[in-house]
């Protein structure tokens, strides 16, 4: 497997770290129609509009206080509700923030990830297939990662701050590939500068929510991370989505996240192979 493969690979992995809008409405058009009035009288009278009330063959009769005046267009029904959730899904929608706005939302998460040293947490995965997975991750920064599948998941990857490794307890495998070539190396440098490192699609918020794309500036790294945070005070990494190269997507969400609890230093350190099988 190439280093370009391997990245591609690692994109549908749960990546670390506990990691225009407006109301658009259609707009109003309406046309004048002039209308002759007409003068009151019983059906038959002079100036009585006979005519317009006599049905044709094989029709009932239109009462004439319901019959539509003549050169009026009787309008359609309109779905309201309708009309209304779209309203208010467009009003919901996330603000794209560019200029200083994007900026500051970029240094604001920059300084989030920097502040971590020590944190640890559960996630869940949903890969394109719809599996689920769950699990505990722990990170050490700078370069070190750990992820534990719970079983049935035979997997566990761990970066050592060098190199990272993909271990396959049911295979009895392990990959493994330098740090700097997988998009862990966004989040996991001794100084995170995502202007620098990554190439930002977009960032947007929304109520109480903070969204950034990110896609690997040197092309190595196939595919696009998503990462939403909790702004409504301090900022919180929530989830992400990762989507490869072929457009699958994984959503990763992370939950029960502590932050200073340290672990041995060797808990980072990668097996070289496994025993064989018996």
């Amino acid at each position: 497997m190439t280093i370009r493969r391997a990245a591609g690979f690692l994109f549908g992995l749960p990546i670390v770290l506990g990691i225009g809008v407006g109301l658009a409405l259609a707009g109003d058009s309406s046309t004048t129609v002039s209308k002759t009035p007409l003068t009151t009288g019983s059906v038959g009278e002079e100036g009585t509009p006979e005519d317009a009330l006599r049905p044709s063959i094989g029709q009932d009769v239109v009462p004439a206080g319901s019959a539509a005046p003549v050169g009026e267009i009787t309008p359609t029904a309109i779905d309201e509700g309708a009309s209304w959730e779209a309203a208010v899904e467009a009003a919901n929608a996330p603000t794209p923030l560019i200029g200083e706005e994007q900026a500051e939302a970029v240094k604001r998460i920059n300084a989030y990830f920097n502040s971590i040293t020590n944190l640890q947490g559960g996630f869940e995965q949903i890969d394109p297939n719809n599996k689920r997975s769950t699990g505990r991750f722990y990170v050490q920064r700078p370069g070190k990662i750990r992820f534990d599948y719970a079983p049935p998941s035979a997997l566990r990857i761990v970066a050592d701050g060098h190199s990272l490794a993909i271990e396959d307890s049911d295979l009895k495998t392990v990959e493994k590939y330098p740090i700097k070539s997988t998009p862990f190396r966004l989040l996991l440098t001794e100084s995170v500068d995502l202007d620098r490192d990554a190439r930002i699609v977009g960032v947007e918020r929304d109520q109480g929510g903070l969204a950034i794309s990110l896609e690997d500036k040197d092309g190595d790294a196939a595919g696009r991370i998503k990462l939403y945070f909790e702004s409504s005070s301090d900022l919180e990494l929530k989830e992400w989505l990762i989507t490869d190269a072929q457009g699958l997507t994984t959503r990763v969400t992370i939950n029960n996240m502590v932050s200073g609890r340290k672990v041995a230093a060797d808990f980072f350190q990668s097996k070289d192979s496994f025993s064989p099988f018996r």
